[in-house]
């Protein structure tokens, strides 16, 4: 497992106070950039995991988009360096669906909206690997 720098106090304490696992709350943006990084990667090849982890993967990516204003300077320099790259391979390797991937009920409850949770609006191109084909089906998005 790789040696992550310990966040801000701010980024931590909004992490612990939100309840996320306790590799975000220590790892902060390194997990956090290390996780989406592995997703992108997954996407790419033509994702195999189940789509309950896929949503797992897309609520790391929500956890990043949620951290700025608690981000000292140097934490978010880093990821303005690495995120956008990351996102546009996400963007190539995914198609955009018409409704949340969360559903109706959590895009009105959260507040979702493709303009700006956009990783909520979008499935992997290549589902022929998925792992429950029958799942990602039943929810519109074929395989």
């Amino acid at each position: 497992m790789a040696t992550h720098r310990h966040p801000s106090p701010e980024v931590s304490r909004y992490c612990e106070g939100r309840g996320f696992s306790s590799l975000v709350c220590r790892g902060g943006f390194d997990y956090l950039l290390e996780s989406w990084t592995r997703t992108v990667a997954a996407v790419e090849g033509g994702y195999w995991l189940s789509f309950d982890e896929y949503l797992n993967d897309m609520d790391s990516r929500n956890i990043i988009d949620e951290l700025p204003t608690y981000a000292s300077d140097d934490e978010w320099a880093g990821v303005e360096t690495m995120l956008p790259p990351l996102d546009a391979r996400f963007h190539a390797a995914t198609r955009q669906v018409d409704a949340c991937i969360w559903g109706e009920c959590n895009e009105e409850k959260y507040g979702y909206r493709p303009d700006r949770q956009w990783w909520y609006y979008r499935a992997p191109a290549d589902m022929s690997r998925v792992a429950d084909r029958d799942r990602w089906a039943a929810r519109g998005y074929g395989t």
